[in-house]
Parts: structure tokens; sequence; C-alpha cells
């Protein structure tokens, strides 16, 4: 009697050990229905944030014809929807842009239009990237009356006062906008694989370039594309001059540019001047080139 006493109160305790054992098991162990709520819950927050649309990017373009896109034989407007699209493509947003290129305008002139525009510094304000063509007229001006025999002191004085000019341009533009990057496209040599014997116009260039790179240097991200290595050289054909260059009249002049305008693909048959599409092409991944470089300043605050 006493053995099976004992048994029994053996098994009663055996069972009310299970039985803790499982309450204690079933209170630890995570709920089947809580873990699809949570799971649920992260689908539906990364759904939503997926359906929002992300920001638009404003991207304004502001200098002469080469920001005008003189010479795209698309006329779509050279380099400027071509950079929105490899942001566009990159990154996935959206790009806006507003395109103030105006041909034949010089550092000055530029730089007077935001001055006195209010319409180009409000946009100026809600800008996101800047991209600027300067220099080539202001360049031209110094060189349009001895462009076969070059006056260099005339150059170096052309040259200080582009700098001044660049410098006040820069400065109205970062009055505007005083954080979103700047772009700013050297100038180039179009005629060196027609006339390559005219060094000074080369050295000339190699100047310009040099007061675009300081003035840049001057101000929070501003940064320098280089055209002079995408459009001077070409494919590296040129033509090998047999006269002196000194007698050359306009009209010879002319001559052996039509001979020859299939030495640079990238310039423009029309003027000789500005780049054709395949040249507004080669720019935009000289810009694209930089502007990745630097996406973090300019996609700053972006979803």
């Amino acid at each position: 009697m006493k053995k099976t006493r004992q048994l029994l109160i053996d098994l009663g305790i055996l069972v009310g050990a299970i039985v803790i054992v499982f309450v204690i098991w079933q209170l630890l162990t995570p709920k089947p229905k809580q873990v699809t709520n949570a799971t649920e819950k992260t689908a539906q927050t990364e759904s939503v944030q997926a359906s929002q649309p992300k920001q638009t990017l404003q991207l304004v373009a502001i200098g002469d014809s080469l920001t005008h896109g003189v010479g795209d034989e698309t006329n779509k407007g050279g380099y400027v929807p071509l950079v929105a699209q490899k942001i566009k493509q990159a990154t996935g947003h959206p790009v806006a842009t507003v395109n103030y290129g105006v041909t034949g305008e010089k550092s000055y002139q530029i730089e007077k239009r935001i001055r006195e525009k209010t319409t180009i510094q409000k946009k100026l304000k809600q800008a996101d990237l800047i991209t600027l063509t300067v220099g080539g007229n202001d360049l031209m001006a110094v060189l349009q009356d001895d462009f076969f025999e070059l006056d260099q002191a005339k150059v170096t004085a052309g040259q200080k006062q582009y700098q001044t000019h660049l410098t006040t341009l820069l400065t109205q533009i970062r009055q505007q906008n005083p954080d979103a990057p700047i772009f700013i496209m050297g100038v180039y040599n179009p005629f060196y694989v027609y006339f390559p014997e005219i060094t000074g116009m080369s050295k000339a260039v190699t100047l310009w370039n040099q007061t675009a790179k300081t003035a840049a240097k001057e101000f929070k991200g501003i940064y320098y594309i280089n055209s002079d290595q995408d459009l001077t050289h070409g494919d590296g054909h040129y033509v090998k001059q047999t006269k002196s260059l000194a007698k050359m009249d306009s009209t010879q002049m002319q001559k052996t540019l039509a001979a020859n305008e299939h030495l640079n693909p990238y310039i423009s048959d029309t003027d000789h001047f500005h780049p054709n599409q395949k040249g507004y092409q080669l720019l935009t991944k000289s810009f694209w080139s930089v502007m990745k470089a630097h996406q973090k300043q300019w996609l700053k605050g972006s979803n």
C-alpha cells in the first residue's frame, strides 16, 4: 500500500514538472502569429517607400553657345539633356533642366545676365547642380585680329581681364547658390588639326584653362571639366602645312578647313568651331565622370 501511494506521489510530481516545463516553453517561444505580423509590417513599409516618387533634381546650365548646343545636329540642346539622362540612369532620380546658354556671350555678359534677371537667380537658388561654359568668346575676341601671328602681350592682357571677369561671374553664381556644385568647362582649340603650326593658339588655350582652374580653386565646390583633352586633337590626325601661314588669306583658310573637315570627327562641319553631336557626347562623358566623383554633394538630401 505504501509503495502504491509513493508511486502515485512520484507520478504526480513528474506530471507537475512536465506541465511546468511546457508552460515555460510556451511563454518563451515566439508566437507564429507575431512573427508573421512583423514580417508583414516590414514588407508594407518597404512597399510604401518603393511607391514614393524620387526627388526631382534641378540642373541649371548657363553659359555661351556650348551650353546653348550650337553644332548639335539633333537640335536638342547639346550636352545638357545628355548629362541629365546620365544622372537619371545612374541615380533613378528624374532631372529637370533649364538652359541659359546664349551664343556669343563673353564672361562679363553672362555675369550681367545673372545679376539682372530675377528668373535666372530664382532657378540658380533652386539648383542641385550647375554647369557653366565660358571663356571661348573671351579668347576669340583677343585672337581674331592676329590669328596667324599672335601678339603675346595682347594675349597676356586678355587673360588677366578674363580672370577678373570669371572671378566676378563665379562670385555672382555663388551669391545665388552657395552650396550646389558648379561644373565649369574649359576651352579647346578647334583649329589645331587644321593648323597645328599655330602654336600660339594652343598656348593661349592652355593659359585660359589654367585661369579657369585657378579661379575654381578659390571657391568651394567648383570643378573643372577638361574639354581641351576631348575636342582639340580629334582622332590624332592633322594637316601638314606646306606654305607660310602668314601668307594664307581667309579664302585659303576656308579651303583648308573644307578639305580637311573629316580630321576632327567631334567638330561641326558647318562652322569648324563648335562640337557636333559626337563632340557633345564626348563632353557628356567628361561632365559625368567629374559629377559622379562628387555625387554625395549634389545628391545630398535626396530620397
